[in-house]
Protein backbone atom coordinates (compact mmCIF):
# COMPACT_ATOMS: atom_id res chain seq x y z
CA UNK A 1 0.00 0.00 0.00
CA UNK A 2 2.78 2.37 0.52
CA UNK A 3 4.63 1.73 -2.62
CA UNK A 4 1.23 2.54 -4.47
CA UNK A 5 0.93 5.48 -2.78
CA UNK A 6 4.29 6.52 -3.03
CA UNK A 7 4.12 5.73 -7.13
CA UNK A 8 1.25 7.79 -7.17
CA UNK A 9 3.11 10.58 -5.69
CA UNK A 10 5.84 10.02 -8.48
CA UNK A 11 3.48 10.30 -11.29
CA UNK A 12 1.28 13.46 -9.95
CA UNK A 13 4.97 15.22 -9.85
CA UNK A 14 5.65 14.10 -13.16
CA UNK A 15 2.75 15.10 -14.71
CA UNK A 16 2.67 18.36 -13.20
CA UNK A 17 6.27 19.30 -14.28
CA UNK A 18 5.10 17.85 -17.95
CA UNK A 19 2.14 19.90 -17.87
CA UNK A 20 3.73 22.93 -16.57
CA UNK A 21 6.69 22.75 -18.94
CA UNK A 22 4.61 21.92 -22.12
CA UNK A 23 2.41 25.25 -20.92
CA UNK A 24 5.06 27.94 -20.60
CA UNK A 25 6.68 26.57 -24.16
CA UNK A 26 3.05 26.84 -25.75
CA UNK A 27 2.52 30.37 -24.64
CA UNK A 28 5.67 31.05 -25.11
CA UNK A 29 5.26 29.96 -28.90
CA UNK A 30 2.14 31.46 -28.84
CA UNK A 31 3.06 35.06 -28.09
CA UNK A 32 5.40 34.94 -30.18
CA UNK A 33 3.46 33.72 -33.30
CA UNK A 34 0.74 36.46 -32.44
CA UNK A 35 2.98 39.27 -32.34
CA UNK A 36 4.60 38.21 -35.60
CA UNK A 37 0.97 37.89 -37.13
CA UNK A 38 0.02 40.50 -35.75
CA UNK A 39 2.84 42.67 -36.77
CA UNK A 40 2.67 41.49 -40.46
CA UNK A 41 -1.15 42.42 -40.51
CA UNK A 42 -0.19 46.44 -39.19
CA UNK A 43 2.30 46.15 -42.14
CA UNK A 44 -0.39 45.46 -44.64
CA UNK A 45 -2.98 47.48 -43.03
CA UNK A 46 -0.68 50.71 -42.84
CA UNK A 47 0.11 50.03 -46.96
CA UNK A 48 -3.29 50.08 -47.99
CA UNK A 49 -4.00 53.31 -45.58
CA UNK A 50 -0.85 54.46 -47.92
CA UNK A 51 -2.35 54.22 -50.49
CA UNK A 52 -5.92 55.20 -49.53
CA UNK A 53 -7.53 52.19 -49.70
CA UNK A 54 -8.03 52.66 -46.24
CA UNK A 55 -8.68 55.32 -43.30
CA UNK A 56 -5.53 54.99 -41.12
CA UNK A 57 -7.56 55.72 -37.50
CA UNK A 58 -9.83 52.35 -37.82
CA UNK A 59 -6.64 50.02 -38.14
CA UNK A 60 -5.82 49.33 -34.35
CA UNK A 61 -9.89 48.63 -34.18
CA UNK A 62 -9.48 46.81 -36.95
CA UNK A 63 -6.67 44.48 -35.63
CA UNK A 64 -7.92 44.30 -32.31
CA UNK A 65 -11.33 42.66 -33.87
CA UNK A 66 -9.15 40.49 -35.21
CA UNK A 67 -7.22 39.16 -32.37
CA UNK A 68 -10.08 35.94 -31.31
CA UNK A 69 -9.62 34.90 -35.00
CA UNK A 70 -5.75 34.80 -34.84
CA UNK A 71 -5.86 33.18 -31.73
CA UNK A 72 -7.85 30.51 -32.90
CA UNK A 73 -5.77 29.37 -35.51
CA UNK A 74 -2.34 29.68 -33.27
CA UNK A 75 -3.94 27.85 -30.42
CA UNK A 76 -3.03 24.11 -31.97
CA UNK A 77 0.05 24.96 -33.95
CA UNK A 78 1.80 26.07 -30.54
CA UNK A 79 0.24 23.28 -28.87
CA UNK A 80 1.70 21.13 -30.81
CA UNK A 81 5.40 22.62 -30.80
CA UNK A 82 4.89 22.54 -26.95
CA UNK A 83 4.51 19.14 -27.26
CA UNK A 84 7.02 18.53 -29.75
CA UNK A 85 9.60 20.49 -27.86
CA UNK A 86 8.90 19.27 -24.19
CA UNK A 87 8.74 15.88 -25.30
CA UNK A 88 11.47 15.62 -27.33
CA UNK A 89 13.67 17.41 -24.30
CA UNK A 90 13.02 14.56 -22.05
CA UNK A 91 14.06 12.24 -24.65
CA UNK A 92 17.34 14.19 -25.98
CA UNK A 93 18.58 14.69 -22.25
CA UNK A 94 17.36 11.12 -21.25
CA UNK A 95 14.86 12.84 -18.49
CA UNK A 96 12.29 10.07 -20.05
CA UNK A 97 13.99 7.36 -18.07
CA UNK A 98 12.17 8.89 -14.47
CA UNK A 99 8.75 8.59 -16.38
CA UNK A 100 9.80 4.61 -17.42
CA UNK A 101 10.87 3.80 -14.03
CA UNK A 102 7.52 4.83 -12.49
CA UNK A 103 5.78 2.09 -15.56
CA UNK A 104 4.52 4.78 -17.91
CA UNK A 105 4.38 5.19 -21.57
CA UNK A 106 3.50 7.29 -24.08
CA UNK A 107 -0.20 6.70 -23.76
CA UNK A 108 -0.15 7.54 -20.27
CA UNK A 109 2.14 10.67 -21.13
CA UNK A 110 -1.25 11.58 -23.61
CA UNK A 111 -3.49 10.85 -20.34
CA UNK A 112 -1.33 13.54 -18.38
CA UNK A 113 -1.02 16.43 -21.39
CA UNK A 114 -5.38 15.12 -21.77
CA UNK A 115 -6.87 18.12 -18.98
CA UNK A 116 -4.89 20.88 -20.75
CA UNK A 117 -5.43 19.46 -24.33
CA UNK A 118 -9.11 19.78 -23.28
CA UNK A 119 -8.87 23.44 -21.97
CA UNK A 120 -7.56 24.59 -25.11
CA UNK A 121 -9.97 22.94 -26.86
CA UNK A 122 -12.71 24.77 -25.33
CA UNK A 123 -11.04 27.97 -25.65
CA UNK A 124 -10.58 27.70 -29.03
CA UNK A 125 -14.34 26.20 -29.49
CA UNK A 126 -15.51 28.89 -28.33
CA UNK A 127 -13.23 31.30 -30.23
CA UNK A 128 -13.94 29.50 -33.19
CA UNK A 129 -17.65 28.93 -32.97
CA UNK A 130 -18.96 32.18 -31.26
CA UNK A 131 -16.56 35.37 -31.25
CA UNK A 132 -13.98 35.01 -34.11
CA UNK A 133 -16.63 34.84 -36.75
CA UNK A 134 -18.25 37.64 -35.54
CA UNK A 135 -15.46 40.17 -34.85
CA UNK A 136 -14.16 38.94 -37.90
CA UNK A 137 -17.14 40.05 -39.70
CA UNK A 138 -17.02 43.36 -37.48
CA UNK A 139 -13.51 43.88 -38.64
CA UNK A 140 -14.70 43.51 -42.56
CA UNK A 141 -17.80 45.77 -42.46
CA UNK A 142 -15.20 48.57 -40.55
CA UNK A 143 -12.74 48.26 -43.56
CA UNK A 144 -14.47 47.62 -46.47
CA UNK A 145 -15.07 50.59 -49.10
CA UNK A 146 -17.15 48.73 -51.46
CA UNK A 147 -20.25 51.24 -52.31
CA UNK A 148 -19.31 53.96 -54.01
CA UNK A 149 -20.26 56.08 -51.21
CA UNK A 150 -18.25 54.51 -48.76
CA UNK A 151 -15.40 55.31 -51.41
CA UNK A 152 -16.47 58.94 -51.78
CA UNK A 153 -16.48 59.15 -48.18
CA UNK A 154 -12.59 58.03 -47.58
CA UNK A 155 -10.92 60.54 -50.21
CA UNK A 156 -8.10 62.50 -49.62
CA UNK A 157 -7.19 65.88 -51.32
CA UNK A 158 -4.83 66.14 -54.40
CA UNK A 159 -5.32 62.18 -55.27
CA UNK A 160 -6.67 60.06 -58.17
CA UNK A 161 -9.50 57.46 -57.07
CA UNK A 162 -10.76 54.27 -58.41
CA UNK A 163 -14.19 53.66 -57.96
CA UNK A 164 -16.74 51.15 -58.98
CA UNK A 165 -14.21 49.01 -60.11
CA UNK A 166 -12.33 50.85 -62.60
CA UNK A 167 -15.57 52.28 -64.21
CA UNK A 168 -15.30 55.55 -62.48
CA UNK A 169 -11.86 57.74 -61.60
CA UNK A 170 -12.33 60.91 -59.40
CA UNK A 171 -9.67 63.59 -58.29
CA UNK A 172 -10.38 66.40 -55.94
CA UNK A 173 -7.93 69.23 -54.94
CA UNK A 174 -9.38 70.21 -51.88
CA UNK A 175 -11.92 68.17 -49.24
CA UNK A 176 -13.85 69.73 -46.60
CA UNK A 177 -16.08 67.32 -45.12
CA UNK A 178 -18.83 66.63 -47.89
CA UNK A 179 -17.88 69.28 -50.01
CA UNK A 180 -15.35 68.66 -53.15
CA UNK A 181 -13.40 71.52 -54.49
CA UNK A 182 -12.15 71.30 -58.37
CA UNK A 183 -13.75 68.19 -58.78
CA UNK A 184 -13.04 66.02 -61.68
CA UNK A 185 -15.03 62.71 -62.57
CA UNK A 186 -14.99 60.36 -65.04
CA UNK A 187 -17.07 57.53 -65.75
CA UNK A 188 -17.31 55.02 -68.29
CA UNK A 189 -19.89 51.95 -68.70
CA UNK A 190 -22.26 50.30 -71.15
CA UNK A 191 -23.68 53.16 -71.67
CA UNK A 192 -20.95 55.32 -72.50
CA UNK A 193 -18.67 57.35 -71.17
CA UNK A 194 -18.88 61.32 -69.24
CA UNK A 195 -16.11 63.60 -67.76
CA UNK A 196 -17.67 65.82 -65.32
CA UNK A 197 -15.01 69.48 -64.40
CA UNK A 198 -16.55 71.43 -61.76
CA UNK A 199 -16.11 74.01 -59.08
CA UNK A 200 -17.63 71.88 -56.39
CA UNK A 201 -19.19 68.30 -55.45
CA UNK A 202 -21.17 68.92 -52.56
CA UNK A 203 -22.51 65.24 -51.52
CA UNK A 204 -26.14 64.89 -49.92
CA UNK A 205 -27.93 61.89 -48.13
CA UNK A 206 -31.20 60.58 -47.49
CA UNK A 207 -32.33 57.58 -46.62
CA UNK A 208 -32.73 55.93 -50.24
CA UNK A 209 -30.30 57.55 -52.51
CA UNK A 210 -27.09 59.33 -52.60
CA UNK A 211 -27.18 62.92 -54.61
CA UNK A 212 -24.51 64.43 -56.11
CA UNK A 213 -24.25 68.37 -56.74
CA UNK A 214 -22.27 69.99 -59.09
CA UNK A 215 -21.70 73.25 -59.45
CA UNK A 216 -20.16 75.91 -62.07
CA UNK A 217 -18.89 73.04 -64.11
CA UNK A 218 -18.75 71.53 -67.78
CA UNK A 219 -20.25 68.00 -68.96
CA UNK A 220 -18.47 66.11 -71.85
CA UNK A 221 -20.62 62.78 -73.17
CA UNK A 222 -19.34 60.22 -75.57
CA UNK A 223 -15.53 61.07 -75.31
CA UNK A 224 -14.71 57.61 -75.70
CA UNK A 225 -17.02 55.95 -78.22
CA UNK A 226 -18.33 56.42 -81.47
CA UNK A 227 -21.42 58.12 -80.22
CA UNK A 228 -22.33 61.53 -80.72
CA UNK A 229 -19.93 63.65 -78.48
CA UNK A 230 -21.95 66.28 -76.16
CA UNK A 231 -20.45 68.91 -74.50
CA UNK A 232 -22.30 71.27 -72.24
CA UNK A 233 -21.96 74.03 -68.78
CA UNK A 234 -23.88 74.27 -66.15
CA UNK A 235 -24.18 76.43 -62.66
CA UNK A 236 -25.81 73.64 -61.19
CA UNK A 237 -26.14 69.50 -62.03
CA UNK A 238 -27.71 67.09 -59.53
CA UNK A 239 -27.07 63.27 -60.26
CA UNK A 240 -29.16 61.12 -57.61
CA UNK A 241 -27.66 57.33 -57.09
CA UNK A 242 -29.80 54.65 -55.12
CA UNK A 243 -27.83 54.02 -52.18
CA UNK A 244 -26.91 50.41 -51.02
CA UNK A 245 -29.40 49.10 -48.97
CA UNK A 246 -28.22 45.80 -48.35
CA UNK A 247 -25.40 47.40 -45.97
CA UNK A 248 -26.51 47.43 -42.83
CA UNK A 249 -24.96 49.98 -39.41
CA UNK A 250 -24.72 46.80 -36.94
CA UNK A 251 -24.44 43.01 -36.85
CA UNK A 252 -26.49 40.73 -34.72
CA UNK A 253 -25.83 37.07 -33.76
CA UNK A 254 -28.61 35.65 -36.30
CA UNK A 255 -27.01 36.91 -38.98
CA UNK A 256 -23.74 35.67 -37.64
CA UNK A 257 -24.82 32.60 -37.44
CA UNK A 258 -27.15 32.25 -40.68
CA UNK A 259 -25.68 28.96 -41.85
CA UNK A 260 -28.77 29.10 -44.75
CA UNK A 261 -26.45 29.92 -47.23
CA UNK A 262 -24.77 27.12 -48.62
CA UNK A 263 -21.30 28.34 -48.70
CA UNK A 264 -21.49 29.21 -44.82
CA UNK A 265 -21.82 25.44 -44.57
CA UNK A 266 -18.26 25.24 -45.53
CA UNK A 267 -17.29 27.79 -42.64
CA UNK A 268 -19.11 25.68 -40.18
CA UNK A 269 -17.28 22.82 -41.03
CA UNK A 270 -14.06 24.98 -40.92
CA UNK A 271 -14.60 26.32 -37.28
CA UNK A 272 -15.54 23.26 -36.08
CA UNK A 273 -12.21 21.38 -37.16
CA UNK A 274 -10.03 23.61 -36.34
CA UNK A 275 -10.25 22.77 -32.96
CA UNK A 276 -11.01 19.05 -33.18
CA UNK A 277 -6.97 19.23 -34.52
CA UNK A 278 -6.06 19.68 -31.05
CA UNK A 279 -7.07 16.34 -30.60
CA UNK A 280 -5.24 14.33 -33.01
CA UNK A 281 -2.01 16.85 -32.53
CA UNK A 282 -1.98 16.03 -28.81
CA UNK A 283 -1.21 12.20 -29.59
CA UNK A 284 0.83 12.98 -32.88
CA UNK A 285 3.06 15.61 -30.60
CA UNK A 286 4.00 12.93 -27.92
CA UNK A 287 4.63 10.03 -30.74
CA UNK A 288 6.41 11.81 -32.88
CA UNK A 289 8.35 13.56 -29.62
CA UNK A 290 10.47 10.18 -29.00
CA UNK A 291 13.98 10.97 -30.63
CA UNK A 292 17.27 9.26 -29.94
CA UNK A 293 19.45 11.00 -27.67
CA UNK A 294 21.95 11.70 -29.74
CA UNK A 295 19.77 13.34 -32.38
CA UNK A 296 18.59 16.52 -30.32
CA UNK A 297 15.49 18.27 -29.11
CA UNK A 298 14.95 20.08 -32.27
CA UNK A 299 15.23 17.47 -34.72
CA UNK A 300 11.61 16.64 -34.47
CA UNK A 301 10.64 20.48 -35.11
CA UNK A 302 10.78 20.04 -39.26
CA UNK A 303 8.61 16.81 -39.64
CA UNK A 304 6.08 18.67 -36.98
CA UNK A 305 5.68 21.62 -39.16
CA UNK A 306 5.39 18.92 -42.42
CA UNK A 307 2.54 17.29 -40.46
CA UNK A 308 0.95 20.22 -39.38
CA UNK A 309 1.22 22.05 -42.31
CA UNK A 310 0.11 19.04 -44.32
CA UNK A 311 -2.92 18.56 -41.85
CA UNK A 312 -3.97 22.72 -42.19
CA UNK A 313 -3.33 22.98 -46.18
CA UNK A 314 -5.65 19.66 -46.92
CA UNK A 315 -8.60 21.38 -44.42
CA UNK A 316 -8.16 24.54 -46.54
CA UNK A 317 -7.92 22.00 -49.75
CA UNK A 318 -11.20 20.32 -48.31
CA UNK A 319 -12.93 23.96 -47.33
CA UNK A 320 -12.82 24.77 -50.64
CA UNK A 321 -14.38 22.13 -52.50
CA UNK A 322 -17.52 21.76 -49.63
CA UNK A 323 -17.76 25.79 -50.68
CA UNK A 324 -17.57 24.60 -53.96
CA UNK A 325 -19.80 21.20 -53.92
CA UNK A 326 -21.86 22.20 -50.35
CA UNK A 327 -24.21 18.89 -50.82
CA UNK A 328 -20.96 16.81 -49.89
CA UNK A 329 -21.81 14.69 -47.00
CA UNK A 330 -18.69 14.09 -45.36
CA UNK A 331 -17.75 17.88 -44.88
CA UNK A 332 -13.68 17.90 -43.54
CA UNK A 333 -14.26 14.91 -41.49
CA UNK A 334 -11.77 12.83 -43.94
CA UNK A 335 -9.37 15.35 -43.40
CA UNK A 336 -9.02 14.37 -40.11
CA UNK A 337 -9.50 10.84 -40.99
CA UNK A 338 -6.28 10.83 -42.52
CA UNK A 339 -4.30 11.66 -39.61
CA UNK A 340 -6.06 9.62 -37.18
CA UNK A 341 -5.14 7.08 -39.42
CA UNK A 342 -1.37 8.32 -38.52
CA UNK A 343 -1.93 7.91 -34.77
CA UNK A 344 -3.23 4.30 -35.36
CA UNK A 345 0.05 3.54 -37.27
CA UNK A 346 1.87 5.17 -34.57
CA UNK A 347 -0.38 3.35 -31.68
CA UNK A 348 0.21 0.13 -32.98
CA UNK A 349 3.60 -0.01 -34.67
CA UNK A 350 4.77 -2.66 -32.70
CA UNK A 351 2.26 -5.25 -33.28
CA UNK A 352 2.41 -4.49 -36.94
CA UNK A 353 6.20 -4.39 -37.33
CA UNK A 354 6.72 -1.44 -39.07
CA UNK A 355 9.64 -0.34 -37.23
CA UNK A 356 11.65 -1.28 -39.95
CA UNK A 357 10.21 -0.56 -42.89
CA UNK A 358 11.46 1.79 -45.48
CA UNK A 359 9.28 4.43 -44.41
CA UNK A 360 11.03 4.94 -41.30
CA UNK A 361 14.27 4.12 -42.50
CA UNK A 362 13.87 7.12 -45.12
CA UNK A 363 13.09 9.02 -42.11
CA UNK A 364 16.39 8.93 -40.86
CA UNK A 365 18.31 9.42 -43.87
CA UNK A 366 20.88 12.09 -44.03
CA UNK A 367 18.64 13.91 -47.07
CA UNK A 368 15.05 13.61 -45.16
CA UNK A 369 15.07 17.16 -43.45
CA UNK A 370 16.13 18.28 -47.21
CA UNK A 371 12.97 16.81 -48.37
CA UNK A 372 10.69 18.05 -45.83
CA UNK A 373 12.11 22.10 -45.94
CA UNK A 374 11.38 21.25 -50.26
CA UNK A 375 7.57 20.27 -49.29
CA UNK A 376 7.57 22.63 -46.77
CA UNK A 377 8.58 25.60 -48.84
CA UNK A 378 5.65 24.24 -51.34
CA UNK A 379 2.68 23.57 -48.59
CA UNK A 380 3.64 27.58 -47.74
CA UNK A 381 3.85 28.79 -51.08
CA UNK A 382 0.33 27.53 -52.32
CA UNK A 383 -1.23 28.59 -48.48
CA UNK A 384 -0.33 32.22 -49.54
CA UNK A 385 -0.84 31.93 -53.17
Amino acid sequence: MHHSSQGMYKKNILSKSLNMEVLKTSSSILMILFLLVVGSRFVGYFEKAAEGLMDPSIIFGVIFLRFPDFITLLIPLSFFLGILISISRLYAEREIYGYISVGLSQLDLVKFLAPQAFIYFSITLMLSLYIAPYTKALSQELISIDSFEEQIESMKPEKLYVLEGGRAFIYAKDINKDVLSEIKLLISDKNGSSFVAADQLQISKNKSQLNLDFKNGILYKGIFSNQKQVTSSFKSLTSPIERDMSRVDGLNMSKIFDYSDLSARANLHWNLSIPSTLIILLFLGVFMGAVKPRQGRFSVILPGMLIYTSYLSLLILGRESLASNPDSGIGLWWVHLIFGLLVALYLFKNSLQVANTKILLFREHEYFKYFVVLVLILILFWIIS
